[in-house]
């Protein structure tokens, strides 16, 4: 479905996520798209070119993040370079100590120009003033997406920095499984989503 609509539209199409390029692209083999990686750090044109947005997170943040995973079994820390991810699904005991502990550490995090936001049951570290929107705007300046309104869909708290900006790109925002701001549609679940996807790719897209 993916393929079909990747051509339809002329390669159009882009995935944004908080993971990295490489990690995105694990997911998708054999497709690989234009891609907002790393809640905005990092960006891949349709040409394949990819540029970074910010540096890389500082050593002494990700060795306070890593001390955290340490700390407390069933935690674990991604290094995405650009941004870090304390996933603690498996230890959801711990999320109290976890916020004091980030809470504490607020002066270091200021002074290095990083923000923390929490997401589905993770942590998620990131270079102040990059996100997810940041990256949808800068990709939106090259071609095949120059010029065309962008349409989004996300499901979590991170998209939120989409949904925010696509007025100005006169886009079209959609959400799953709760309602966001900027959201004109919400789908009940991922599968309704597949399945509209699988509709537009029957149907054929206008590139």
């Amino acid at each position: 479905t993916l393929t079909r609509l990747h051509e339809a539209l002329d390669g159009a199409l882009a995935f944004v996520s908080g993971r990295s390029l490489s990690a995105i692209d694990r997911l998708f083999a054999p497709l690989s798209t234009a891609a907002v990686g790393c809640h905005g750090a990092e960006i891949r044109g349709a040409d394949g070119r990819v540029t970074a947005l910010t540096d890389p997170i500082p050593h002494s943040v990700r060795d306070f993040f890593q001390s955290l995973a340490d700390a407390y079994p069933g935690t674990m820390l991604e290094d995405k370079l650009y941004s870090l991810a304390l996933h603690y699904r498996l230890a959801p005991d711990a999320r109290p100590a976890l916020d004091a502990a980030v809470k504490a550490q607020q002066s270091l995090l200021a002074a290095e120009k990083v923000v923390v936001r929490s997401g589905k049951a993770v942590i998620d570290v990131k270079r102040l003033g990059i996100d997810k929107g940041t990256g949808v705007r800068a990709l939106m300046r090259e071609p095949p997406f120059l010029g065309r309104a962008p349409v989004f869909g996300g499901d979590d708290t991170t998209d939120a920095d989409v949904f925010r900006i696509l007025p100005e790109l006169g886009g079209h925002g959609f959400s799953v499984g709760k309602a966001f701001e900027g959201a004109a549609y919400e789908f009940p679940s991922p599968r309704d989503v597949r399945q509209w996807l699988a509709n537009l790719a029957e149907a054929g897209v206008a590139a």
